[in-house]
């Protein structure tokens, strides 16, 4: 369970260094249009009509990548898209954070209602072996306790 757990905190990670690269690659795709729009509008286009389809090239190019980015989570790899994975593994391994101190708490309680039971046993026995009546009486408390602890837990599901 622990290893499932940290396998939806990994993945959670993976999404989000995914998200941040994608916007750190926004910016960048962002200045590279600025650049290209200033460098298209400063030159000649008689003598670079070549250069300048070019840069119209990738500046549409550019322009494409970007509006991906900001389309819904409905398409892969835009940043809704990112995001809502991100948010899908970390709501996972929040859920099985919780499976797994529910699981916890389950087996303290047989711990404990073991614990009680080995001791209670064990009173019981040296009161057998000792014909001491007075051992016998603790033994009988908390070998009961055990049991009662179990019964509950059986019939509740209640934790202690």
């Amino acid at each position: 369970m622990q290893t499932h757990s940290l396998t939806h905190l990994l993945k959670s990670n993976d999404w989000l260094n995914d998200y941040e690269e994608q916007k750190l690659g926004e910016t960048i795709l962002q200045a590279q249009i600025d650049n290209m729009n200033i460098t298209l509008q400063n030159n000649n286009l008689s003598i670079l009509d070549a250069a300048h389809r070019q840069g119209n090239y990738y500046l549409h190019k550019y322009m494409s990548y970007i509006d991906t980015l900001h389309a819904d989570k409905s398409v892969e790899g835009s940043l809704a898209n990112l995001r809502y994975k991100l948010e899908i593994e970390n709501s996972a391994y929040e859920k099985s954070l919780g499976n797994i101190s529910e699981t916890s708490k389950i087996i303290t309680t047989y711990e404990l209602i073991t614990i009680l039971l080995i001791v209670g046993a064990a009173l019981g026995g040296t009161s057998e072996v000792a014909k001491n009546r007075l051992i016998a009486y603790p033994g009988f408390v908390v070998g009961g306790a055990g049991v009662i602890i179990l019964l509950l837990f059986l019939l509740t599901g209640t934790t202690v």
